[in-house]
């Protein structure tokens, strides 16, 4: 597995033109979003009951690249690796959120309590933040 380095040479490479260091960038990173997907799945015991769970953890590792390249461009001077982990995070959230949703319609508890707690988190988190700025806080 390449190292923080590597990444960034193969970055560096992306941007001077270089197709193939862009398409092994992706391929890297690909690599590391199925490692990372896939545990933060397993969280949801629920989730990974499913039968599909290897098709799903693929599945949100291509939506996540394909978000990283739409917002993350490799040529874009805005390109960062904190803004790669961000789309990462609200991809499989958004994914997760949506999963649970559809099994709690089926009337899986197990699911419908953790898509509530989840909400509940959002809704304390935004309520904190809302807080924050009556009190003339940043948000960090």
């Amino acid at each position: 597995m390449l190292d923080r380095t590597d990444m960034q040479q193969l970055v560096r490479g992306a941007m001077a033109g270089n197709s193939w260091a862009q398409q092994e960038f992706f391929n890297k990173l690909s690599v590391r979003f199925s490692r990372l997907i896939a545990h933060e799945l397993r969280k949801y015991p629920v989730l990974t009951n499913e039968a599909d769970f290897d098709e799903r953890v693929e599945e949100i590792c291509q939506l996540a690249i394909e978000e990283v390249k739409k917002w993350c461009p490799l040529c874009s001077a805005n390109f960062s690796f904190v803004q790669i982990s961000n789309v990462l995070r609200n991809v499989l959230e958004t994914y997760i959120t949506n999963w649970l949703t559809k099994l709690a319609k089926t009337d899986n508890l197990e699911a419908e309590s953790l898509l509530f707690s989840i909400l509940r988190k959002k809704l304390m988190e935004r309520a904190s933040k809302k807080r924050g700025k009556e009190y003339g806080y940043k948000n960090e």
